[in-house]
This record gives structure tokens, C-alpha cells and sequence, in this order.
């Protein structure tokens, strides 16, 4: 099931998990995100195995009501009061999921917070709604080896990827692909040398 074998991460701004800590600890306040600073969410569908033929369509939907649930996100913190883009309100709502996550018994819960999918995906959500930003997604892949630089190419090869930013295109990320931060991401958490 591609479900189980997907895994989501905020790739930019560098350090966010990080700055989340930062904000959860009160020590920073919303919003903890630059109007101008470059937000990058990347799924990557195939996590542990490659993805294959037959579940290339389970990849697209789950990927397309993965876009969709977040596009509502977005509109939800849009359309909402004030209140729920107030600094309290977030932190508030971070530190329940923080407590749901230790009565679950996670380890390491402080690393795992920062990187939880829930907590990512509301802080792209409440950025966008809070700056009234575009967005778009494009989804990658099976990725070739040919696609691949040495150093990431056993860890993508044959996975999909779908990325999100906060700019209304492609033309406007000012990358010349926008999977460059993916791979420089996954360079980066396999301490892989080019």
C-alpha cells in the first residue's frame, strides 16, 4: 500500500524544524516564515520501495487528495478570523499534537514534533493563508537514473516525488528545477558526498 510507503518534509526554508522548536518553545512568534522567504513541501511516494507500474495511479490520487486536503487547509485559515492565525492559537494547537504524539509514546518527541506531517503541513497552510500566497504542485516521477546524481540515485530512483511552494509557478520559485531542493535535501540527511 503507497500510503504506508510515502513520507512528507518541508525541505525549505533550511532549519525549519528548528525554527518550529523555536516558536513551540515561545521563543519565536508567528509568523516564523518571511513573507519572501521560499517554502517547499516534498512527498516522496515509494519510501522504501520503488514505485511500480501498477500503483503509478494509487501514487496520483493519493497524491492529488494530498493537494487537495491542503488547498482546503489554505482556504480554511483564509476565509477564518484572525484568531487563528494568532501566535498562541498556533503554538496551542502544536503542543496538543505535541501531547497526542507523547501518548502515542513516540520516541525522540521533541526531534519528531518539528517534522510531524500534521504540524508541517499546518505551518505551510498558515504562512500562505496568513501572506495570502499562491501555491502550486507538480508531481515527479518513477524517477530515472539518468535524472539522479550518484549520491541521491539509490535513494530516488524509481520513487515519485510532488513538491509545493508558495509561489504561484514554477517561473516564480527562481530555481532552475524545482526539484533542486529535494535532492540537495536528501544529499544533506544521507550525508552523501556528490
Amino acid at each position: 500500500m503507497i500510503v504506508a510507503d510515502s513520507y512528507m518534509a518541508m525541505v525549505l526554508p533550511d532549519d525549519i524544524a528548528g525554527t518550529i522548536t523555536e516558536f513551540i518553545a515561545g521563543r519565536r512568534s508567528f509568523p516564523f516564515v518571511g513573507r519572501n522567504e521560499l517554502m517547499c513541501m516534498m512527498y516522496l511516494y515509494g519510501r522504501i520501495g520503488r514505485v511500480g507500474e501498477k500503483q503509478i495511479d494509487e501514487v496520483n490520487s493519493l497524491a492529488h487528495r494530498t493537494a487537495s486536503q491542503l488547498c482546503q487547509d489554505i482556504d480554511i485559515y483564509s476565509i477564518s478570523s484572525a484568531a487563528k492565525l494568532d501566535s498562541e492559537y498556533i503554538r496551542s494547537k502544536y503542543i496538543n499534537r505535541e501531547l497526542q504524539l507523547t501518548v502515542e509514546n513516540r520516541p525522540n518527541i521533541k526531534v519528531r514534533i518539528a517534522g510531524d506531517p500534521s504540524i508541517i503541513s499546518d505551518c505551510f497552510a498558515q504562512h500562505v493563508a496568513y501572506y495570502k500566497q499562491d501555491y502550486f504542485f507538480e508531481l515527479y516521477g518513477p524517477l530515472k537514473d539518468s535524472e539522479l546524481t550518484s549520491d541521491i540515485r539509490s535513494t530516488l530512483e524509481g520513487r515519485m516525488v510532488m513538491t509545493c511552494y508558495n509561489r504561484k509557478g514554477v517561473q516564480q520559485i527562481g530555481l532552475a528545477h524545482p526539484l533542486i531542493p529535494v535532492f540537495v535535501w536528501f544529499r544533506d540527511q544521507t550525508g552523501a558526498k556528490p
